[in-house]
């Protein structure tokens, strides 16, 4: 660990750190973050496993609950998200394992998993973030000239790579 100087402040150099529930690494991946989003999720879950057996409380208010309190917590921000095969396929696992647990589908039954979302009206994660980053694009293609959510989008880096095959580092 490096330390930097700030005026009269030391500054302690890390190798990853939590910002407003995200983990923010020097590599820049989202694996962490997903990660420990899914911790988190999983979390509430656990929280939520008396609704899930209480046999008064339908499947659709189970889903919605599910969809609001868990849900929501692994997929926040993942407008911004370089998605990945692996990222979207961790999610899925996720999602797929909370559904059966909500509709009581046990790990023996034989049951594909367009199955499990036509039972519980959900559609792929992949879908789902797909959709979120269109909403996001066309909420920052509405905003005002001049904002700097537009000056991100048309932000173009100039120069141009070195020749040959990048060093591996």
């Amino acid at each position: 660990m490096q330390k930097c100087r700030l005026e009269e402040t030391e500054i302690e150099e890390v190798g990853s750190f939590v910002y407003l529930g995200s983990v923010v690494s020097g590599s820049g991946g989202t694996g962490e973050d997903v990660a420990s989003r899914i911790k988190k999720a999983n979390g509430v879950f656990v929280q939520l496993y008396p609704v899930c057996r209480n046999l008064d409380i339908s499947k659709e208010v189970k889903i919605r609950i599910f969809n609001t309190n868990v849900k929501s917590v692994p997929l926040y921000a993942c407008e911004t998200w370089k998605t990945t095969n692996q990222i979207t396929r961790r999610l899925q696992i996720f999602v797929n394992k909370c559904l059966g647990r909500i509709v009581n589908v046990k790990w023996t039954d034989k049951i594909t998993n367009e199955e499990l979302w036509r039972i519980t009206h959900q559609k792929s994660i992949e879908g789902q973030i797909k959709r979120r980053k269109w909403n996001w694009i066309g909420h920052t293609l509405r905003k005002e000239t001049g904002g700097i959510e537009k000056t991100a989008l048309d932000w173009n880096p100039q120069g141009c790579r070195r020749r040959g095959r990048p060093k591996r580092t």
